[in-house]
């Protein structure tokens, strides 16, 4: 009994063969179940709105990648030097909403074009039977639906503006400006695509800034390896075409975008050096004119030696003092730069040289400030990348600065050397003729001009040349192409996933059909409860219940036949007269059904056999076998019958009787436990071989524990997929009392074409099955009970 208590608070192992082979057993199931799930993937690809993906390939050129020798190479497989943070950079710059912004405005990926269908909409992309054409600033235009339907010449509008989507209703003439919100637009017929004049068009006007925010999300890019600078980019769209569209023009706007910050430099100084050369080019003229009007009005065409040497040696001191100068310009040129981290051109000295120190310096100031330009369009500024780069940033600014100052202290005191020595060659020239002395000016200011605009020049062609050779350093290896098949949903994916769930749903439906039903429905479970042998197992009877023929061969007179035999058993050293009592946890478990059928299969042989409704709170049994219990078992305890007035013979029986229980008492279990029970009980052994008692249940009164002392063997039953287990157990309480003395089960009800009889009963009923074959409602019912 211990190893019982053990059962009871450890559930027993799975069995895995036992719960495969209830799974086989509701193969039904599992096809109807897979036949519905195909259907639902079907209709979930058929409304879903589909995903495509197309991808595109950028090599991005690094220059950093191919430099820095040995030492490079030390700290490279140090990852101290590489190119991944640059990589990554350009990576976020992809996902830039500002850059998205400008792919989606110029392509007007943010119109859409839809015809209303039933359950969905189809779309049309890139042309449609309506145009709708922004004549306002497109980039700021959005949170526009129009519904348009045709009608006659002209177009019926319902347009919803906004977010609180207010409708508006009016009617449009074909290419004709009108108003709705804040903006203006126009209504297209495209003459490609003929028009259906009863389907309605639906179009959406999204706002492109919210769209690039969207679209990031959509956006993906990685590197294709670690080594490599190629970077991988897709994009997702409801629409094929749009997607490699969609990822092109943004490649293509990356590139211009790329190129165009390289180009600044170069045209901020290609304009600047037209302005000045225009400048330099009125004030050459005017010195020239002085010249021409100086000669004609002192009639000079020449000067003198001296006067000559005066003049180139001024001339060469004026050169090198304008060369200081011009240096000192760059040096603030290059501080104004510095000192405007809003300056988003690269920096490009238009008036002189930077020596290499110092382009070193700016070179890697310009790296620092466009990768921070580059990451404050996808990051915050409260980031741990940006603050080390606005350290960065800030270092390289103060090393410029201290430089510029040491230069400029240097540069002083040249300056002052050349001052000096051009003031002693103007003293020398003080002495020369005031004609000539007014003539070496003009020629002095001249030459200069001059100078200044021949170098000027120079480099405006130098500038010229270097914008032109300009290219950008990505490369696009790989454009993107149209997909043929969505990535969501897909098919075959679409299909496994609802075939696996559905499995994995029906076997857990089989599972705790089976193994957590709280209710019994196998032979295995009661022995687990009770140590007790099952007598028999008895099918549940749709017909022929009240057939008490024992000629016939069918099911239930085999298994009643099968339970008298054991009943022997249990009664093989009891001599004389048995009493048998049928009792079960609660009330409508066969109790009445099995002591009728019981009783009657013991009158083989001549036995004469009695039963009792011994049931006095809800009699039963005189009702099955087509009696009353007007008289019966309460009449004769309180002694207003005799034995022979309670005692009635079963109808279409032999040797069959019955004692009905009476009038329903209001004090059952005192006259249960009342002498004169005894006496009848008694009487009744004198006169009948067997005698079988139907009680109440044993889990509810306690009527069967009363006259448990009278009887020789007790039988509980309990019937299939109804008895709870949890009553059981107070039933396995009582039958620990050594108040029972022989005990038995008796598995009733057991459903047929279920899986307990067609595994362990599939040859039993064979005669009923060759009956009942070839009639097709009952192969149906045997296959909608193994979907059930």
């Amino acid at each position: 009994m211990a190893k019982l208590k053990v059962i009871h608070n450890k559930p027993a192992a799975l069995d895995m063969s036992d719960l495969f082979r209830k799974m086989l057993f509701h193969w039904p199931l599992y096809l109807l179940a897979i036949l519905l799930a195909m259907g639902a993937g079907y209709t979930f690809i058929r409304y879903i709105p589909a995903s495509y993906m197309s991808s595109a390939r950028l090599y991005l050129k690094d220059e950093k990648k191919n430099g820095g020798g040995e030492e490079a190479d030390i700290l490279k497989s140090l990852s101290l030097l590489g190119s991944g943070k640059n990589m990554e950079n350009e990576m976020e710059l992809l996902h830039s909403p500002i850059l998205l912004q400008r792919v989606i405005s110029s392509n007007h990926f943010n119109i859409r074009y839809f015809t209303k269908q039933h359950l969905q909409s189809k779309e049309w992309y890139p042309q449609a039977p309506i145009m709708i054409k922004v004549l306002s600033d497109s980039s700021r235009t959005g949170n526009y639906t129009f519904d348009i339907t045709p009608y006659q010449q002209h177009y019926y509008v319902t347009a919803y503006i906004g977010k609180t989507k207010q409708a508006v209703h009016f009617l449009v003439a074909p290419n004709r400006p009108f108003k709705a919100g804040k903006d203006t637009f126009a209504l297209v017929p495209n003459k490609r695509i003929p028009l259906a004049t009863s389907a309605p068009y639906h179009i959406r006007v999204d706002s492109a800034i919210e769209m690039s925010y969207k679209s990031v999300a959509d956006i993906t890019t990685a590197l294709v390896n670690r080594d490599a600078t190629v970077i991988m980019i897709t994009y997702k769209d409801p629409v094929a075409r749009r997607s490699a569209d969609f990822l092109n023009a943004l490649l293509e706007e990356y590139n211009d975008y790329t190129l165009s910050d390289k180009n600044k430099a170069g045209v901020k100084t290609i304009n600047f050096l037209n302005a000045r050369l225009d400048s330099l080019k009125d004030e050459l003229s005017l010195l020239e004119q002085e010249e021409e009007r100086f000669k004609v009005e002192r009639g000079i065409t020449d000067i003198d030696a001296s006067s000559k040497l005066a003049l180139e040696q001024v001339k060469e001191a004026d050169i090198k003092l304008s060369e200081a100068n011009l240096q000192l310009s760059v040096m603030d040129e290059v501080e104004r730069y510095i000192n405007n981290p809003e300056n988003q051109a690269p920096f490009a000295p238009v008036t002189g040289t930077v020596d290499q120190t110092l382009t070193g310096m700016i070179n890697r100031y310009e790296e620092a400030l466009q990768a921070q330009r580059k990451l404050t369009l996808s990051l915050q500024p409260s980031s741990f990348l940006m603050e080390n780069l606005d350290a960065q940033v800030k270092a390289a600014r103060n090393t410029i600065r201290s430089y510029i100052s040491g230069y400029r202290r240097n540069a002083d005191v040249a300056q002052q050397a050349t001052q000096e020595k051009v003031n002693s060659i103007q003293g020398q020239i003080a002495n020369i003729p005031s004609y000539a002395r007014e003539y070496i000016n003009i020629k002095r200011q001249q030459s200069v001009k001059e100078n200044l605009y021949l170098y000027l020049l120079k480099k405006k062609e130098e500038t010229a040349v270097t914008n032109a050779s300009n290219v950008i350093d990505n490369k696009v290896i790989s454009p993107a192409f149209v997909p043929e098949k969505p990535v969501f949903p897909k098919r075959s994916t679409v299909y496994i996933v609802v075939v696996v769930l559905t499995l994995i749903a029906v076997s857990t439906y089989v599972y705790i059909k089976y193994f957590l039903n709280p209710r019994i429905i196998s032979r295995k479970e009661i022995e687990q409860i009770f140590n007790l042998p099952v007598s028999a197992e008895i099918f549940q009877q749709t017909e022929g219940i009240r057939d008490f023929s024992l000629s016939s061969h069918s099911v239930l007179t085999e298994q009643v036949f099968n339970l008298r035999t054991n009943l022997r058993f249990l009664l093989a050293d009891h001599k004389g007269p048995a009493t048998v009592m049928i009792t079960s946890s609660i009330s409508g478990e066969g109790k009445t059904f099995i002591s009728a059928h019981l009783a009657n299969s013991l009158t083989v042989n001549n036995k004469k056999v009695v039963i009792l409704e011994m049931d006095l709170r809800k009699p039963k049994l005189s009702t099955f076998l087509g009696l009353d219990h007007e008289t019966g078992i309460t009449n004769y305890i309180v002694g207003n019958k005799s034995m022979e007035e309670i005692i009635r013979v079963v109808p279409d029986t032999n040797n069959l009787f019955l004692v009905s229980s009476g009038p329903i008492p209001p004090n059952p279990i005192e006259l249960i436990e009342s002498p004169r029970m005894m006496a009848l009980l008694a009487e009744l052994k004198n006169r009948f071989d067997y005698i079988i008692i139907d009680t109440s249940p044993v889990g509810i009164v306690s009527d069967a524990k009363s006259i448990a002392q009278y009887v020789d063997c007790t039988l509980f039953a309990i019937r299939y997929n109804f008895t709870q287990k949890v009553k059981l157990i107070a039933v396995e309480e009582n039958i620990k009392e050594t108040i029972f003395k022989k005990k038995g089960i008796i598995f009733n009800g057991i459903v047929q074409d279920t899986f307990y009889p067609y595994y362990y009963y599939g040859k039993y009923a064979y005669n009923e099955k060759k009956r009942r074959k070839g009639n097709w409602t009952s192969i149906f019912k045997k296959t909608a009970k193994r979907i059930a």
